[in-house]
């Protein structure tokens, strides 16, 4: 005997047979979607730390150049260059698998470029003790133009125009330095930029650029140029 149609419809509304699979069919997807997402968050914020590692561990190795003998000016070559750029595959492991990913070496998939800053006075009496770049221009010296540069062009800072004097707080860029840094000086420039690629999602979720600089003053010398001897093309004198 078949029962009434209502009462049929007050029991399906009362089941609760497969309401938990119902229910975690419906979450699954947001949960599964949150954790990949916080694992690419901490990935993401991972390599930020690791590329402000890699320049200052670069920016200190070559601005702590001594010089020789009785000199004041210290001077770095091909080899230091090619040094502390391997430094930066033992700082940031991530570059190792980045590179087998990409079927690349790990020293394509990152750029760190090198410079040297010269600051000459051309005017007295500046106004603002604090910003100097009124007062002098900054020239590059040498800057390393043979490592990876991004497929969007060099990134290097060029021979023959005069750095600008950009905000202190503006990201970096390879035609201008922080207006605070001009002044008396010299200073050693680190440029390093890597792309993130996501790991989950890389066909939906775009690539972050990251891009960190140091500028760091000679430790124990007036100045850290590049000699060229024996030079592989990693830099040129400008």
């Amino acid at each position: 005997m078949r029962r009434p149609l209502s009462r049929q419809v007050r029991c399906f509304r009362s089941a609760e047979d497969g309401i938990a699979a119902v229910e975690l069919a419906l979450i699954l997807p947001v949960l599964l979607t949150l954790m990949i997402g916080g694992i690419q968050v901490i990935a993401y914020i991972n390599a930020v730390r690791k590329i402000e590692r890699v320049v200052e561990s670069i920016s200190q190795m070559v601005s702590q150049t001594r010089p020789v003998g009785n000199s004041s000016i210290a001077t770095v070559n091909a080899s230091d260059l090619h040094f502390s750029f391997d430094a930066a595959m033992v700082l940031f492991p991530y570059l190792m698998a980045e590179g087998k990913r990409q079927n690349r070496s790990w020293s394509k998939v990152i750029t760190i470029n090198y410079a040297g800053i010269i600051f000459t006075q051309t005017a007295k009496n500046c106004a603002d003790s604090a910003d100097q770049s009124a007062c002098y221009r900054a020239d590059v010296s040498w800057t390393s133009i043979g490592t990876q540069q991004p497929s969007t062009g060099p990134v290097y800072r060029p021979c023959g125009t005069p750095q600008i004097a950009a905000d202190n707080k503006a990201p970096p860029t390879r035609t201008a330095l922080p207006r605070s840094l001009f002044g008396p000086a010299s200073m050693v420039v680190i440029d390093v930029e890597f792309t993130f690629t996501p790991t989950f999602g890389a066909r939906y979720l775009p690539s972050i650029r990251i891009a960190r600089s140091a500028y760091v003053q000679p430790r124990y010398a007036t100045r850290v140029d590049y000699d060229p001897t024996n030079n592989d093309g990693i830099a040129t004198t400008c």
